[in-house]
This record gives structure tokens, sequence and C-alpha cells, in this order.
């Protein structure tokens, strides 16, 4: 039974099926919890994913918001590179 449970996560499944309730309530539990771990990962990976796109973007904003300044204060090109 674990190594049918296994094997369904793969390109190359196996011709091996459950045979009694308690196989199938195992592959059922190992399918179940297969897929909360993957969901538990993708969202962590996405979470980390939107964090980096919004440090970035804040960056830019910053960065913007200096130009913008230097060219307003019309500051010279030497105190506008610090």
């Amino acid at each position: 039974a674990l190594h049918w449970s296994l094997t369904q996560f793969t390109p190359a499944s196996m011709e091996v099926v459950p045979t009694n309730a308690v196989e199938r309530v195992f592959n059922i539990a190992v399918v179940l919890l297969a897929l909360i771990l993957f969901s538990s990962i993708l969202s962590s990976i996405t979470s980390s994913m939107i964090y980096l796109r919004n440090l970035t973007a804040e960056r830019r904003q910053q960065v913007s918001d200096v130009r913008r300044y230097i060219m307003q204060k019309r500051l010279t090109l030497d105190l506008g590179n610090r």
C-alpha cells in the first residue's frame, strides 16, 4: 500500500491497487497529507515572492522620490550623486 501510494506522485505510476479497506484508508491518508503539505509549501513560496515584490516596489518608489526631489530642487550633480 505504501509503495502504491508513493507511486501516485511520480510520472511512472505502477499497476498496483489497494486491495482492502485498510490499504484504501492508508492511501487516502497519504494523498490528503501530500495535498496539505504541497499546499503549505506553495503558499510559503507565494508569500515570499509577494514580499520580495513589495520590497522591490518600495525601493523603486524611494529612488523615484529622491530623483524627483533632486530635479525639483535643482541640486548639483555632485550632491545628487551621493
